[in-house]
């Protein structure tokens, strides 16, 4: 019997371990705000999707988000489009999207980064102190 026990044990735990990941989908009616909540409540094997559109002054901060070697964090567009963000930097002088300190096993993929404004700063910023960020996809 224990040895039954201890197998159902190791199959829950192997099970556990390859949950099925959770998709958010943004639109672009949602503010940056909104969609920087998302981000940071992003865990190891979530997924987050930019539907069809454009996101003005969308600027994406990543900081200390987290996925693991089995479980990587992916941000993306969604298939078959290549959804805009757009930065005004004459309003906000920030990039695209800024990979803050401590970020690690995140996929960005998918998605056109671009600026209105005076001054050139769109793109993707990566701080030191992250491993495994894959860039995949991106139009700047």
């Amino acid at each position: 019997m224990r040895g039954l026990i201890a197998a159902l044990v190791t199959l829950l735990a192997i099970f556990a371990a390859y949950a099925p990941s959770t998709e958010s989908v943004v639109t672009s009616a949602q503010t940056a705000a909104q969609i920087n909540a998302v981000v940071a409540g992003l865990k190891p094997g979530d997924i987050l999707t930019f539907s069809a559109g454009t996101y003005n002054n969308i600027a994406l901060s990543l900081n200390s988000v987290k996925g693991t070697k089995n479980a990587w964090i992916v941000i993306r567009g969604a298939a078959g489009s290549l959804p805009v963000l757009t930065i005004n930097t004459d309003v906000v002088l920030k990039p695209n999207i800024d990979i803050g300190a401590g970020s690690s096993f995140v996929t960005i993929a998918n998605l056109q980064l671009s600026q209105t404004g005076s001054r050139v700063y769109a793109g993707v910023k990566l701080h030191t102190g992250n491993n495994n960020i894959l860039l995949q996809a991106l139009t700047v």
